[in-house]
């Protein structure tokens, strides 16, 4: 063997030093797609704000600001009036 470093072997390394860390990150992409899921079905029924969303989904707030602020970011929620002192959030294209 001339020692030759090919991009398989490398990749085939970095797999086997992270296999470790695999379960952790599914983990953490399938609560975040539950999270996700939840606040798309809350929002069907008309806008919210944070803390009506998170009371309704049972949810830290932080985690339903964190998330609402994703969904902003790509076009998929967007804030609406405001109710007191928060705004409320709309589903994208949808009425309400």
């Amino acid at each position: 063997m001339s020692g030759k470093v090919t991009s398989t072997g490398v990749l085939k390394r970095l797999r086997e030093q992270r296999a470790g860390e695999l379960p952790a990150l599914q983990a953490r992409l399938k609560e975040q797609i539950r999270v996700t899921n939840e606040i798309t079905r809350l929002l069907k029924d008309g806008p919210r704000t944070v803390p009506a969303l998170a009371e309704a989904a049972g949810m830290p707030t932080q985690t339903v600001f964190w998330q609402l602020m994703a969904l902003k970011k790509y076009g998929k929620v967007a804030e609406g009036e405001q109710d007191g002192d928060y705004f409320e959030y709309r589903l994208v294209g949808e009425e309400g």
